[in-house]
């Protein structure tokens, strides 16, 4: 029985569970649920944390969930560790400290959009997509066959003697693609938005703000889709693709009004102000997609 059959999806699990435990709860909660619900369905793998962050991260965007409390982890310990988080504290990356859980408090469960969070989030951006392919139908099971009668062994014929073939020479196999090869084409497509937004400063276009951010759908769901299938390094190298690409996305409404104020400049002395705080949001939005996390070439 295929998959997407016996098993919800992500955007229908997260709202079925946000239900059941009163409506709130936090994302690496609802990512272990959904492995133990995987589990039950017989299923061995689903999904990285970072996918669960990005289907998290849509729901927030078009308005399904939103945000409600950050709680810090009681198991830190800032005498026993060597520092203490200070009052207030509400940042999630930061090295020196453990992120607070950030609890989401769900709005409107009776919401359609749970079902396909990626292709509501892209309808409303105005992006094509396509119609939702329908679900197989389940079978019943087949029923039991009588099994064949027995069958007499036919008499054993001498065997011909066998020819001598001569022996094929060895060609030697091409070795087999590493990690990083595998991964190349996904770094690939990073490097040709990193150039588009470059391509940005020099012409502020809400139409290049658009197109970077349909690059970045695009290449969240051929990796994520990548990942599913992958393993050790390149999982774990795919996994980093997609929280980069994460985190950049988050910073896609910085840049747009960035631009939007570029284009309403009425005097050059304006223009040039607005185009410093252009720059600035462009160098964040590349940070974001080109810094390696910790451990994979970070600093």
């Amino acid at each position: 029985m295929p998959v997407r059959v016996r098993a919800k999806p992500p955007g229908e699990f997260i709202r079925d569970h946000m239900v059941d435990v009163g409506g709130m709860d936090y994302p690496q909660s609802i990512f272990n649920a959904y492995k133990l619900y995987l589990k039950t369905q017989g299923l061995k793998d689903g999904l990285t944390r970072a996918t669960m962050s990005h289907y998290i991260y849509l729901a927030n965007r078009i308005g399904l969930i939103q945000f409600d409390h950050a709680e810090s982890p009681s198991r830190w310990d800032g005498i026993e560790n060597g520092f203490e988080v200070p009052d207030g504290y509400k940042r999630e990356r930061r090295p020196f400290a453990p992120s607070p859980r950030h609890y989401y408090r769900i709005l409107d469960p009776t919401d359609d959009r749970w079902i396909r969070l990626e292709a509501s989030y892209r309808e409303g951006l105005g992006l094509p997509v396509g119609p939702m392919a329908p679900r197989p139908p389940i079978r019943p099971p087949a029923a039991e066959e009588a099994p064949p009668p027995p069958r007499k062994a036919p008499p054993k014929k001498a065997a011909p003697p066998k020819a001598k073939v001569a022996r094929k020479p060895r060609v030697k196999k091409a070795p087999a693609p590493t990690p990083e090869e595998k991964v190349r084409p996904y770094e690939e497509t990073v490097g040709l938005i990193v150039a588009t937004l470059a391509e940005l400063e020099a012409i502020p276009s809400e139409e290049t703000v658009i197109d970077v951010e349909s690059r970045l759908l695009d290449l969240g769901e051929e990796v994520v889709a990548a990942a599913g299938k992958a393993r050790g390094t390149e999982k774990t190298l795919l996994s980093n693709i997609v929280s980069r690409s994460t985190r950049a996305l988050d910073e896609m409404t910085l840049l747009r009004s960035s631009v939007d104020r570029v284009l309403l400049s009425e005097t050059p002395t304006e223009r040039e102000r607005n185009m410093a705080a252009l720059r600035a949001a462009i160098r964040v939005v590349t940070e974001e997609l080109t810094t390696l996390p910790k451990g994979e070439g970070g600093e």
